[in-house]
């Protein structure tokens, strides 16, 4: 299991949301999963969720383990000061911050379909060059025709940006311009 599955079932609401609760058995309802980061710090900003009867604002820290808060020091890390939910996949300690009070938790493992979870594994084992190299086949031609089609125009509209935004700087070299093009 990997986080960056974690992140993605968190980011896109992927498990069950209609009885989600805490490891300290209080209903958990999620009003907003946050921003998601991928810098230092929490992993998600300013989510919104409703633990109990209580609405919180703040970020959300996702780990494969419960344990791994620690692992990572962010006991100690002032950034972290405003997590409000810590998100993992195994809860096996309790997580408390910097200054003593428990952190709510979710186990996320609860509340993920086994469908979706033999898909990643599926995934994950499959050691072909292109993950969903085997369902390819099984795609609609239309659907990847046309998903090829708009592959090939996002491209050519990156590289005519790419030409365009390189004549403007060199409006006076042409030489360099055409020499860029062909």
């Amino acid at each position: 299991m990997k986080e960056d599955f974690l992140h993605f079932l968190w980011q896109f609401k992927k498990f069950d949301l209609a009885r989600l609760y805490t490891t300290q058995g209080e209903k958990l309802t999620i009003i907003s999963s946050g921003l998601y980061l991928q810098k230092a710090g929490p992993d998600f900003f300013n989510a919104q969720i409703v633990i109990g009867a209580q609405k919180w604002a703040g970020n959300v820290e996702i780990h494969r383990k419960s344990s791994d808060w620690y692992l990572h020091n962010h006991e100690t890390d002032p950034n972290y000061d405003n997590v409000i939910l810590h998100v993992v996949w195994e809860h096996d300690t309790e997580v408390f911050r910097k200054d003593n009070t428990e952190l709510a938790v979710l186990e996320l493992s609860k509340f993920v379909s086994g469908k979706m979870l033999e898909n990643y594994e599926s995934l994950m084992l499959d050691k072909t060059w292109l993950f969903c190299e085997k369902q390819i086949a099984s795609v609609d031609s239309f659907v990847l025709d046309n998903w090829k089609e708009r592959l090939f125009f996002e491209r050519l509209e990156k590289k005519s940006r790419l030409i365009w935004n390189t004549f403007s700087e060199k409006i006076n070299y042409f030489e360099y311009f055409f020499f860029f093009i062909f």
